[in-house]
């Protein structure tokens, strides 16, 4: 369970129980102060877990969208590998993927440590990694290591950067 699905529960938690006393005290006819002090509190708990769910909904859209963008790249290496003379072709287009594909066989990356590396420099956390590709995050730690100690790089940034530079050439 992530920190955010925690949290909502939480929250929900806290509006139901928030919500149970407020018409306890209702009905025992407590300070209108106090009741409005307790709706407030509820509406926040109400509000929190709304923005939690928003929250969460947009980014297992992002990581669905990620989890397919993953499937692409590895039935392009699939087929890349079955066909020799479509791979040819591939590896002769001077498209971004290529260049890139062609430093990741240069460092001797595994398509393991391939998707590590694409998914970093597309920006997700070790945990979100370890979601798209289903694995623990404690392997793709150990990776994303190789991919840095492979490429001659010190870490997400750099690998970042030397896209950028590796694209611009």
């Amino acid at each position: 369970m992530t920190i955010d699905r925690l949290l909502m529960v939480i929250f929900l938690l806290i509006a139901f129980a928030n919500i149970s006393d407020v018409v306890a005290d209702y009905h025992m006819q407590v300070a209108t102060w106090h009741l409005a002090i307790e709706g407030i509190t509820v509406v926040i708990s109400i509000a929190a877990f709304v923005v939690l769910w928003k929250r969460v909904l947009g980014r297992n859209r992002e990581l669905q969208q990620v989890k397919e963008a993953l499937t692409r790249h590895q039935q392009r290496e699939k087929d890349g590998a079955e066909n020799q003379e479509a791979k040819l072709k591939l590896d002769s287009a001077p498209d971004s993927y290529t260049a890139v594909q062609s430093w990741f066989k240069q460092w001797k990356l595994s398509p393991s440590e391939q998707e590590v590396a694409v998914l970093l420099i597309k920006g997700l956390s070790f945990n979100e990694i370890a979601e798209v590709r289903s694995t623990k995050e404690k392997t793709v730690r150990q990776q994303a290591s190789s991919v840095y100690a492979k490429s001659g790089l010190s870490g997400r940034n750099n690998l970042s950067a030397w896209l950028i530079d590796t694209l611009l050439e």
